[in-house]
Order: C-alpha cells, then structure tokens, then sequence
C-alpha cells in the first residue's frame, strides 16, 4: 500500500504543471498573477512532503531520489526527444512532457535568464534550459525531504 502511495505522489508535479498552464491560458491576469507566485511555492512544499512519505519506504536514496523524480526524468528524456531528435514535433506530446517543471517557470527563468545571449535587445531563453534547471530544483527539493525525514528517524532512534 505504501508503494502505491508513492506512485500517487509521482504526478503532483504533472497535475501542478497541467493546472499552472491552464490558468496560464484561461485565468484573468490579475488572479493568475496570485498562481504565478504560488505555484513554485506550492510545488516545492509537496514535493519536499513526498520526500518525506518516500524516506518512509524507500531506505537506498539513490532509489527513492531516482523513483521520486522518474516522471520528471522520463518527461525530460521525452522533450529532449521531441525537441532535437524527432523531425516529426507531436506539439501535445512536447507540451506534456514539460508539465513536470512549468509551476517553477518563474523561478527557472530568473536563474536562466543571465546566462541567456542578448539578439537584438531580446533576451533569448533555452526552453531546455528552463527544463534543466527545473529538474534539478524538483529533485533537489524531493531530496531535502527525503534527507530531513531521514535525519529525523535518525535523532529519535
């Protein structure tokens, strides 16, 4: 039962991304400005949170890191896949695969940003960059929950 918990966990990041691309479509600026930034802020809360839930069940790190953050693994291989290695671009398979990290597009563009080149006074962002530096921010806040539950079991044992 604990595993299926875990495999339930795996799409908060998806839903979180599908929900923050719809408001970014249909909600009114000024109320999508609240989900704008809430978002990153929500993303990282629960995902630390599944952290925690899989440092119950999961005793190697490296498993529960590595299955924690496999969609987000599986949704990068798949944009990576769609973006340079395919001529023919499925455009809602390219839209889904970047669910994973759209809730921390705020941030991600604030980090990519100052390294991005400057052509013709317009700033040019890598959407793979953004993917990147999204995944690494989800796995790095998955993985502080993990190690602070971890760290917890530890001091009380």
């Amino acid at each position: 039962m604990k595993i299926l918990e875990c495999v339930l966990y795996l799409f908060y990041p998806l839903l979180l991304g599908w929900l923050y691309y719809l408001g970014a479509g249909n909600l009114p600026g000024n109320v999508f400005l609240i989900c704008y930034y809430a978002a990153p802020v929500l993303l990282f809360l629960g995902w630390f949170w599944a952290g925690r839930r899989y440092a119950r069940v999961f005793r190697n790190p490296v498993l529960a890191i590595l299955s924690g953050n496999s969609l987000g693994i599986l949704s990068l291989l798949l944009y990576l896949w769609q973006e340079y290695l395919t001529a023919d671009k499925i455009g809602w398979l390219q839209k889904a695969a970047q669910y994973f990290t759209a809730s921390l597009t705020p941030l991600t563009v604030q980090i990519v940003v100052p390294f991005s080149p400057v052509v013709d006074d317009v700033v040019q962002v890598s959407n793979t960059a953004l993917q990147c530096v999204g995944l690494v921010l989800v796995a790095l806040s998955f993985a502080g929950g993990y190690f602070y539950q971890k760290n917890k079991q530890a001091q009380s044992a």
